[in-house]
């Protein structure tokens, strides 16, 4: 993960609650142009829209039941007069389709930036808590050169879309890398390719091509099928998934599956049927806690 982080300005005070994302694929402060809405969980209707600020920060203002907070003196003392208590569902969508949507929950106001969730699994996935993780969608393009690891991922267990699934791809020298499936269970994740392997040749006429180049990936997938194929996800649901076994070749292994990668070609991951060894279009993934 990249280490630049841009400083945001202070949200104030009296804000009901103030929001931050970080692009998990690029390692850097998300692009703006979120719709990011929020409503009290007893009253859905009563939807607000949050402000974006110069520097990428989503604050809110104005939110029903939170008027004593967003009045107080913001010192203190009015904070510790109005500690988080009105339970609140927030909803972030972008209209660019460059990120997966989501929703979570909390209780407001939240005093500065809001800090949402604690995975040791994700901790990586954000500079610090205060940065809330999105995902890219499967088709949004990436700059540069990179390579392309695409699965459409199937429940082995009902056989349906393994939606929101997480999948994550460590190549030799190069940091891990996480994705998202969408509400499909299709999931891209775009890195840079590994450096080339010389396999110890000493004649540059002797070493094989940047074409003939592979590297082996090792294949993670973290999945719940109990959170269902809802099209708007709780990121805490998302989050907290745990390790799936994946179905490759004729018996279930674990997910952390060794594919390979090679040049100017995109990596797709298919399960191979456990009868006829015939490749499927889909990689299977048994669930967390499955029996299976």
């Amino acid at each position: 993960m990249s280490a630049q982080v841009v400083v945001l300005e202070t949200v104030t005070l009296t804000a009901a609650l103030g929001v931050r994302f970080w692009d998990v694929a690029t390692g850097t402060p998300a692009g703006g142009g979120l719709l990011v809405l929020a409503y009290p969980d007893a009253f859905p209707e009563r939807r607000s829209s949050a402000i974006e600020g110069r520097s990428g920060a989503y604050s809110f203002s104005g939110l029903p039941g939170l008027r004593d907070a967003e009045n107080s003196a913001g010192d203190e003392a009015s904070w510790n007069a109005n500690p988080p208590a009105v339970p609140y569902t927030v909803e972030v969508n972008d209209p660019e389709e460059r990120y997966l949507p989501f929703h979570f929950s909390t209780l407001l106001p939240v005093r500065g930036l809001l800090g949402l969730w604690s995975s040791p699994l994700f901790s990586t996935l954000t500079p610090d808590p205060t940065w809330l993780p999105v995902f890219s969608t499967p088709v949004r393009p990436m700059p540069g050169p990179c390579a392309s690891i695409r699965a459409q991922l199937q429940d082995d267990v009902s056989r349906m879309a393994a939606s929101w699934a997480i999948m994550t791809a460590q190549a030799p020298g190069l940091p891990l890398v996480t994705a998202l499936a969408d509400d499909r269970g299709v999931v891209t994740i775009s890195q840079p390719y590994p450096e080339p392997v010389d396999h110890g040749t000493t004649s540059p006429l002797s070493a094989p091509k940047l074409t003939e180049q592979s590297w082996p990936v090792k294949i993670s997938v973290f999945y719940n099928s109990a959170k269902g194929s809802q099209p708007l996800p709780n990121l805490l649901d998302i989050l907290k998934q745990g390790n799936a076994i994946s179905w490759r070749d004729t018996a279930h292994t674990a997910a952390a599956d060794q594919f390979y990668l090679k040049f100017g070609r995109d990596l797709i991951l298919r399960s191979l049927h456990s009868t006829s060894g015939r490749e499927l279009p889909v990689l299977l993934v048994t669930p967390a806690g499955s029996p299976l």
